[in-house]
């Protein structure tokens, strides 16, 4: 098809100004960026873009990914767009949003009988923080009860990952959909970061943080911008 074309599609609810990083290839290729919560939202508008109608099992999937990746709305990298793009998409694959999107976590939300272990390193992403090595990694549930259950087994898991992959710090998001808030859990030094980007006592190994729902604006700028006058 005509999508064919497409090389490379990239969502980022990031200011325009950030840099998309060291990308070299031998031959032009066709990019596209735009400030959308979900790149679903990009690939929809390419079909319609080049007029090919989408298959309701397709945009099945789309929709389903729009609801992952602003967590049905709720995150602050949700834009106007992935909101009429995913209503478009419920009428053609015949669904209630707000109905199938919570059905949706809810499915995807249950970490019964997920070891610490896999809970530690859940969608987790490598970056570097004032020259230190990070691991943050993400948990969405319902309620956050069932993994704080496990707390000590995941902070342990975190600090072998600190021994084992040579990280600084190791960071977990335990974000509740429904409070719309998030703890976060954190091993490894130095605490004063986490302190400084959050403005909380961060002497212990976790600290609550309401409203915060997305690592991409909420979570790595504040430490991004801590990490700076920790090196000053």
């Amino acid at each position: 098809t005509d999508l064919d074309k497409i090389t490379l599609s990239i969502a980022d609810g990031t200011e325009s100004k950030k840099c998309l990083g060291g990308i070299t290839t031998a031959d032009p290729i066709y990019t596209r960026g735009e400030p959308v919560g979900c790149t679903a939202t990009i690939i929809a508008s390419m079909y319609a873009e080049n007029e090919i109608a989408i298959p309701e099992d397709t945009a099945g999937l789309l929709l389903s990914a729009i609801i992952s990746d602003t967590v049905l709305f709720k995150s602050p990298t949700t834009t106007d767009r992935d909101r009429r793009t995913a209503e478009k998409l419920a009428a053609i694959a015949g669904v209630d949003i707000n109905e199938y999107g919570m059905n949706m976590l809810k499915a995807g939300s249950s970490v019964a009988g997920m070891p610490a272990s896999e809970i530690a390193k859940n969608d987790s992403k490598e970056f570097t923080i004032a020259g230190r090595r990070m691991l943050i990694g993400q948990i969405s549930v319902m309620d956050t009860a069932e993994v704080m259950a496990k707390k000590a087994e995941i902070l342990e898991a975190m600090a072998a990952l600190n021994e084992k992959d040579g990280y600084s710090m190791t960071l977990l998001m335990v974000t509740d959909i429904i409070k719309e808030g998030t703890e976060l859990l954190y091993t490894g030094e130095p605490k004063d970061l986490i302190g400084m980007a959050f403005k909380k006592d961060a002497s212990g190994d976790s600290i609550y943080l309401p409203g915060v729902m997305s690592r991409k604006k909420q979570i790595v700028p504040p430490l991004t911008e801590a990490g700076k006058m920790l090196k000053a």
